[in-house]
């Protein structure tokens, strides 16, 4: 957007989370007085969305545009009107996506910092002067009455006295979920997906954890919701790039003849799943200007958008690191660009490289620090691990199947067991269950069976379940 071009400073950030989302701005207007910000003109826009919001109970938004024009006819500061005018005009027509890119909870997050250090600028000059003319009692006074600004993390929430907006922002996350599936695999998955999620995959090698890490990486581009993809050696950049130019282009690598699956359903007399499959015939290969051709299209008329919604970096082996995923965060929130789902492939070849721990504790801290990242950045981050042996010859994964450190399964917010029989896998079919969901209940023997064309980077065309347990 306009916006993040010019200026990715906190400032415009929080500025235009009051603008347009009326939990920021309720949650601010909570908190206010006339010198939050450090700057006049974003005092100024600030004032106007804290009176509206006591007034209507929601954020301006387009209504910001008729109380500048209203402020203007009585300002006698052009300077400052026309640094208001330059920022209102880089959000004309843009509201409606500035809202759907919104992180209300990582904005306020922001805002508690970025307003007590500005507090905290004002009380060093205080403190200054008032040394300066030997005032020692007005200093320890402005001390005394010195109080950070406690919004967002750190904030102490009143839960009977507390205001609207503080149970607002506790419903606001999506219902459905940041990343939306259809059929019966959305219905399996709820709102497991969402904000401030954290979801494993467990699986042995070769049952595709990273087709379905970049299913839903790819499908939540689409969604509009801002992707990193962290590659952490299980492939290369070359070969991600081709799973992906299958998947966006829709065509496999090869000239070939594909069975796509058209249809899903369950055989009572062999409690199976079958499938219903059509021919597609592919008579060329896919280059590289097929997947640019491809990649430029899906964009046009899908995604509709210049913003970018998939950023990719690759690693080597062992190499990348859970701080080194936090320095990119930070250096794209700081443009402006704050990812809504982090897709990590996979966890088990990331750095564990913690000289004060060893063995099973060097785990634990890696789970513990990505929780962290969903938690932090009010994200949701993706990942997968492998499995023990007893999971090779398992009909159905469990917790018991766990490889390495069982405390895995108490940082995640939900993870999910990838199940194929090899009966199963000659169908292009697998089944995924729940090995543990926080907040919802869940059986570990429940299970939706999906149905993919890995040929062209799709691990879930179809979806179904059955109601009886499967035994």
């Amino acid at each position: 957007m306009k916006i993040r071009k010019t200026d990715g400073s906190n400032e415009r950030e929080i500025l235009i989370g009051m603008i347009v989302n009326s939990i920021v701005c309720g949650r601010i207007a909570d908190k206010w007085d006339k010198r939050l910000f450090r700057s006049k003109w974003a005092n100024i826009v600030s004032s106007w969305c804290v009176t509206y919001f006591k007034k209507y109970n929601k954020a301006p938004r387009k209504q910001i545009e008729s109380l500048y024009r209203s402020w203007e006819r009585k300002s006698h500061d052009k300077e400052t009107v026309k640094i208001v005018n330059k920022f209102l005009s880089g959000l004309s027509d843009e509201y409606a996506e500035l809202k759907r890119d919104s992180n209300p909870k990582y904005v306020l997050d922001k805002a508690g910092e970025y307003f007590s250090e500005v507090k905290l600028e004002r009380l060093q000059e205080d403190l200054e002067s008032s040394l300066t003319a030997n005032d020692i009692s007005k200093a320890l006074t402005r001390v005394s009455e010195f109080d950070a600004v406690k919004l967002g993390k750190g904030e102490v929430i009143n839960i009977f006295t507390g205001g609207a907006s503080i149970w607002k922002s506790a419903f606001q996350d999506e219902l459905d979920g940041l990343v939306k599936y259809p059929g019966k695999l959305g219905e399996f998955l709820g709102n497991q997906l969402g904000r401030d999620m954290f979801v494993g995959f467990m699986g042995p090698e070769g049952r595709g954890k990273s087709f379905i890490l970049m299913d839903i990486a790819f499908r939540a581009a689409l969604q509009r919701r801002r992707v990193a993809f962290f590659e952490a050696g299980d492939m290369s950049e070359s070969q991600i790039l081709r799973r992906l130019a299958t998947r966006i282009a829709q065509r496999p690598m090869r000239a070939c003849t594909l069975q796509y699956p058209k249809g899903i359903y369950y055989q009572k007399k062999t409690k199976q799943y079958a499938l219903i499959t059509e021919d597609r015939v592919f008579k060329t290969k896919l280059d590289w200007r097929d997947a640019l051709k491809a990649s430029r299209k899906l964009r046009r008329r899908k995604i509709r958008s210049k913003d970018e919604y998939l950023q990719l970096i690759c690693h080597s082996n062992s190499t990348l690191s859970v701080s080194m995923i936090e320095t990119y965060l930070k250096e794209w929130a700081r443009d402006g660009w704050l990812a809504d789902v982090i897709v990590i492939d996979y966890s088990d070849i990331l750095d564990m490289s913690y000289p004060k721990l060893e063995g099973r504790d060097k785990i634990d801290k890696l789970w513990r620090e990505l929780r962290r990242l969903s938690q932090v950045y009010h994200c949701l981050v993706v990942t997968a691990t492998q499995t023990n042996r007893l999971s090779y010859d398992a009909v159905t994964i469990t917790r018991k199947h766990s490889s390495e450190d069982k405390r895995k399964l108490a940082h995640v917010t939900g993870m999910m067991g990838i199940n194929q029989t090899e009966e199963e896998k000659k169908k292009g079919i697998m089944r995924l269950n729940w090995i543990k969901v926080r907040d919802a209940e869940y059986l570990e023997s429940k299970c939706v069976t999906i149905a993919g064309c890995l040929a062209l980077g799709n691990v879930a065309i179809r979806s179904a379940m059955e109601d009886k347990r499967r035994k």
